[in-house]
């Protein structure tokens, strides 16, 4: 099968941009751009030594605002051991000026790791819209009207609502929760800890909670309905079998049309999960260099200086958590998606 009678133009431009993006990692072909759906020629080890490529190089490039931060901070802590040994008159008063500055640049920082981020998942979104309708088509053919008429209004309310959570709760109160950890740095006392730490949870419960909910109804749904399919299915096929002459050849025919199909059906899920892995990886790696070097400059520059400077530090760190795992769950929520449409679209054929 050469999957000439399906139209993967919204893979082939999905791959395209890949190898186009990454053109100076991805030296070898990841899948045969010639033929997408030989889904088994999958190059799994050139794939992780290009995330590997990609991580020494985000590496290289998080280390030079991790060598500017670094350097600004031994400045700020040489500076407080000169200013101990003559006055602590203005101490304050520098320490608040410091404080403002660091946490400008983090907060910069920060916000770029907002945006791209917001970027990566927005056309994650877009690349889930291109590819189900391709497989949706597939399951209706095969039979599996029941789950056809259920994958279509959840998928829409998939994306809409996973739109809204991270538009309107998610990356907002993590931004908020960040806004309110550094300000709370500056003070003297510590007034908004729980505040920060009740927002930050918000932030990801209320993902995590609709995560939850949407994979757990939608897989007794499909499960349900997949019997349902099957059920339908072998009743027709045995009413059909009961017709003279040509009732047994047509059913063995329509068998053989949709076990084809399934097969043609269950290579487009799995390209569909291969390109959705590969175009979240290489955006998971970036920021994750970023939090691991970060942290990793908390580590380094804690014996050297004042506690609050490594608060601030955590704060900038808690953001970008939050960011990561708010990219991952989304991710983890569309392969779920595809894992649980194709094992209950295969489910109606167990059933035969």
């Amino acid at each position: 099968m050469d999957g000439t009678s399906v139209d993967l133009s919204s893979f082939e431009n999905i791959w395209a941009e890949i190898y186009n993006q990454y053109d100076w990692i991805v030296e070898a072909d990841f899948l045969d751009k010639t033929n997408l759906l030989k889904v088994e020629n999958f190059n799994i080890i050139h794939f992780f030594q290009s995330l590997g490529d990609y991580a020494l190089h985000e590496l290289s490039i998080g280390f030079s605002q991790f060598k500017s931060i670094l350097i600004f901070l031994l400045i700020i802590a040489l500076f407080q051991n000169i200013q101990s040994s003559f006055s602590t008159k203005y101490e304050k008063v520098t320490n608040t000026v410091l404080k403002l500055v660091l946490i400008v640049q983090l907060f910069q920082l920060f916000i770029f790791y907002h945006d791209y981020t917001l970027e990566v998942l927005t056309r994650y979104m877009n690349i889930v819209v291109a590819i189900f309708p391709i497989l949706l088509s597939l399951i209706t053919i095969t039979g599996a009207l029941w789950n056809q008429a259920l994958f279509k209004p959840a998928v829409i309310f998939l994306i809409n609502a996973s739109y809204f959570f991270i538009n309107t709760i998610s990356l907002p109160l993590t931004v908020i929760g960040t806004v309110f950890g550094f300000i709370n740095q500056i003070n003297v006392e510590d007034l908004y800890s729980r505040l920060i730490d009740f927002i930050n949870k918000i932030a990801l419960w209320t993902l995590g909670g609709y995560f939850a909910f949407f994979l757990t109804l939608m897989s007794i749904q499909n499960i349900t309905l997949s019997f349902a399919d099957g059920l339908f299915f072998r009743t027709t096929q045995n009413l059909l079998n009961h017709v003279p002459v040509i009732g047994s050849r047509f059913t063995d025919t329509v068998v053989s049309v949709v076990s084809t199909l399934s097969i043609l059906r269950n290579s487009i899920g799995l390209l569909g999960i291969i390109t959705l892995v590969v175009v979240v990886a290489f955006p998971v790696v970036k920021v994750g260099v970023s939090l691991i070097l970060f942290r990793l400059l908390s580590a380094v520059i804690q014996p050297v200086i004042s506690k609050d400077y490594i608060k601030i530090l955590d704060v900038f760190n808690t953001g970008v958590m939050n960011l990561l795992v708010i990219m991952m769950i989304i991710a983890v929520m569309f392969i779920f998606t595809f894992f649980i449409i194709l094992y209950s679209s295969n489910m109606m054929l167990l059933t035969n």
